[in-house]
């Protein structure tokens, strides 16, 4: 185990001029987080960085040095490719919150598939050093409704990792983000399911014209896990 950083003070988001990555550092940004955007084209991530308060912007690897933690917002296409770029520079005690869906384009929409490893998170930790520890999270927020910030949030965020200290770390920086509760879902070999959520929630969302998201019933009185 490793020691608990302040996790909820700085966040370095690789694929952070994206749909998703850019709606986490407007929201992050807002709530008092120190945001780090990473983008291979570092001109491109200090352009998307100068409009939020606090945030900087620089090349991936500049961006989630010494960073608590690192979040990963990239299409599944180009998350092996992104992983591998930034594992001989994150460290063992950094946390890594990897939010990708695989999916892939099919006759009636975007259909999930299973990547070798079993999940995203999965192929994510296996190609991470040692140390490294990984959390499966927020691939069922919509990237729209963060962007804007005039949009009330609420709707659960739901968390898979192996290490309970982690998913704590990664639920106290999920729910700087006003309307975001985070759901222990449990270990990370069930991030899978978590992820395949995502295909069907852009099925809903395209159908219905919103923005739908997850709320489990029951939790109104929120404790610790067991």
């Amino acid at each position: 185990m490793h020691p608990n950083p302040p996790y909820s003070e700085t966040v370095a988001i690789v694929g952070g001029t994206g749909a998703l990555g850019l709606g986490l550092a407007t929201r992050w940004a807002h709530a008092g987080v120190h945001v780090r955007i990473g983008s291979r084209r570092a001109d491109a991530a200090k352009a998307a960085a100068a409009p939020l308060p606090g945030a900087s912007g620089g090349e991936n690897a500049e961006m989630i040095k010494d960073a608590p933690v690192v979040v990963v917002a990239v299409p599944f296409s180009a998350h092996i490719e992104t992983v591998r770029s930034i594992a001989n520079v994150i460290q063992p005690g950094q946390l890594l919150i990897d939010t990708t869906a695989p999916m892939v384009p099919g006759r009636r929409g975007l259909r999930p598939i299973t990547p070798w490893a079993g999940s995203a998170a999965e192929q994510a930790q296996d190609l991470l050093p040692r140390g490294v520890s990984v959390v499966s999270a927020l691939q069922t927020v919509s990237a729209a409704t963060l962007r804007d910030t005039a949009q009330h949030l609420d709707e659960d965020v739901l968390l898979c990792g192996d290490q309970k200290a982690d998913k704590e770390a990664a639920a106290a920086l999920i729910t700087r983000i006003p309307g975001l509760r985070a759901i222990d879902c449990g270990p990370l070999d069930l991030s899978g399911v978590c992820e395949r959520m995502t295909a069907l929630l852009i099925g809903v969302n395209r159908r219905y014209q919103t923005h739908a998201g997850i709320r489990l019933t029951g939790l109104s009185q929120l404790g610790q896990p067991a």
